[in-house]
């Protein structure tokens, strides 16, 4: 700068002059190129200004880029549809007709596909308002139940014992409670005795004709022979059913959990008449040995292994575990026929939409099914050895035995 700035100043006022001339041209075109610039700016401003206000003749969808774009698809649809009269025009009138039959056709399919899925839907819902008021009805029986046995609990906190055990009765009857442990003998002189069932026995108390108690094992479970603490067991687990209740069974290894839970659900094919569904919940190690018990003890329910890939479990939940399926009683249907394979007689499951009874499978697809799962009403539901709570999938109401 000092350089240009001596060089400057040496300059006269002749040699100044075209410095001065190229100065003034320069800011000729600065103005001239800002006014330009300026202008366009406001066009363009007032132009998106005019976009925001509706024309006469013209609405919301048709302003501004909207417009172009429903102008755009316009022109693309005109020009389809020109080129679809073009390509009729040249085709055979038989060939022509026989097309359009094929649409229809087609359209037919696709309108009798969506009017039985309205219909399955419809079903399904049915079924969910059905079981909603039988857990309500549960719910109500459960809270009946435990608020019985809130004498006994006051009994035990009070310290009271067997030295004032006919006061304590005096009370329970007073208040309408007689417990279920009572001795026959304590019956009332003259009371006749409600007739059961042969394999069953009653119990005492004023639900005495509305409990089951089995003296043998159900005729459906097959291969062997239950022990007496098993039978005893399956009676405790249908005492828990009747008052709604869940369970937990804790007996030590190899004491035969397995079989006492399979027992449950052959209580429920063959006492209740029901055949499921049923969800078991089992590690993935155990899963193949769940499936060979049930086809050993119980081969009369029909069980199902829901696992594999994500492509094979669409494949399950497309054929077995539709709307259809669903939205089924869960009743044993009425007529058997023989099965020639094995010579036996069994339920005629033809106008059942589902195939199976028992539903295998293990926690992580149970979690990452839960969407599929949440469309059954499980009658009985069945954990092995949980670690987890699976809220998400099993309903508060459902009934629950863990092993």
């Amino acid at each position: 700068m000092t350089e240009l700035s001596s060089r400057w100043k040496a300059l006269s006022k002749t040699d100044r002059e075209p410095f001065f001339e190229m100065e003034g041209q320069d800011r000729q075109r600065f103005q001239r190129e800002s006014a330009v610039a300026d202008a366009e700016a406001f066009a363009e401003q007032n132009a998106r200004r005019e976009n925001l206000v509706a024309k006469d003749g013209e609405d919301a969808s048709m302003r501004g880029e909207r417009r172009k774009i429903q102008m755009g698809r316009q022109s693309t649809e005109d020009a389809r549809k020109a080129r679809k009269e073009r390509i009729e025009a040249d085709l055979d009138p038989e060939i022509l007709e026989e097309r359009k039959r094929v649409k229809e056709h087609k359209k037919a399919e696709a309108k009798e596909r969506q009017r039985k899925r309205e219909v399955e839907e419809k079903k399904l819902a049915d079924r969910h308002k059905k079981l909603d008021k039988e857990a309500s009805k549960k719910q109500d029986k459960r809270l009946e139940y435990l608020l019985q046995q809130s004498s006994i609990f006051g009994k035990l906190k009070s310290g009271r014992g067997s030295a004032n055990e006919e006061e304590v009765k005096g009370k329970e009857e007073e208040e309408g409670y007689v417990p279920h442990h009572r001795d026959k003998k304590s019956k009332k002189k003259g009371e006749r005795k409600t007739p059961v069932p042969e394999g069953e026995d009653e119990e005492e108390g004023e639900d005495a004709e509305n409990h089951i108690f089995l003296t043998r094992q159900p005729k459906c479970i097959e291969f062997g022979t239950m022990k007496p603490y098993q039978v005893e067991g399956l009676n405790w687990m249908i005492h828990l059913a009747e008052k709604g209740l869940n369970g937990i069974l804790a007996d030590e290894m190899g004491l035969g959990k397995t079989l006492q839970s399979i027992s449950i659900l052959a209580y429920h094919y063959e006492v209740l008449n029901i055949q499921g569904p049923h969800l078991i919940c089992v590690p993935k190690s155990t899963l193949s040995n769940w499936m060979n018990e049930l086809n050993r003890w119980c081969p009369s329910l029909r069980a199902i292994k829901f696992h594999g890939t994500k492509d094979e479990r669409a494949d399950l939940v497309h054929n077995y575990f539709t709307n259809a399926a669903a939205s089924h009683d869960g009743r044993r249907p009425g007529k058997q026929i023989m099965n020639e394979e094995t010579g036996k007689m069994e339920d005629d499951n033809s106008d059942n939409p589902r195939a199976w009874d028992v539903c295998v499978t293990t926690y992580e697809v149970c979690n990452t099914e839960k969407q599929t799962f949440n469309k059954f009403g499980w009658k009985v539901n069945i954990l092995k050895i949980v670690f987890r709570v699976l809220d998400k999938i099993l309903g508060a109401n459902d009934l629950v035995f863990i092993q």
